[in-house]
């Protein structure tokens, strides 16, 4: 009787164990389909994170490209400006030259005018002295 006493508590405890080592795989099992869950979310956590930084990085080359874009077209804005000063001043050099050689022309003429005078007046002189000469030539003619 006590053999079989024995062997109950001795099969209790192989039943005990056998329990015991099932419970601890199962538990095992849980332990490591939790840390590949956490290994996934990780890896899926990373994948997110370094899409982000690709899409961030994305966004600063978009920013900067678009800033380049920018400072080309203040360069040009600025250029034409430049240029239209430039136009602008050649005008101005033009209106200038225009009317130096407007003023050289006006003064040509002033002096073709006192020219002009100038030989109607020796003519006019010319005319009184043969005037002169004409009626001193008819006195002695007279006087002879």
């Amino acid at each position: 009787m006590v053999i079989l006493v024995i062997l109950v508590i001795l099969v209790i405890r192989v039943i005990l164990v056998i329990l015991l080592i099932r419970v601890i795989l199962v538990l095992l099992v849980i332990l490591v389909v939790l840390v590949i869950l956490v290994v996934l979310v990780i890896l899926v956590l990373l994948v997110i994170l370094v899409l982000l930084v690709i899409l961030v990085l994305l966004v600063i080359l978009l920013l900067l490209v678009l800033l380049v874009i920018l400072v080309i077209l203040l360069l040009l804005v600025i250029l034409v400006l430049l240029v239209i000063l430039v136009i602008l001043e050649l005008l101005v050099l033009l209106v200038i030259l225009v009317i130096l050689v407007l003023l050289v022309i006006l003064v040509l003429l002033v002096i073709l005018v006192l020219l002009v005078i100038l030989v109607l007046l020796v003519i006019l002189v010319l005319l009184v002295i043969l005037v002169l000469q004409v009626r001193l030539l008819i006195l002695i003619f007279l006087s002879y």
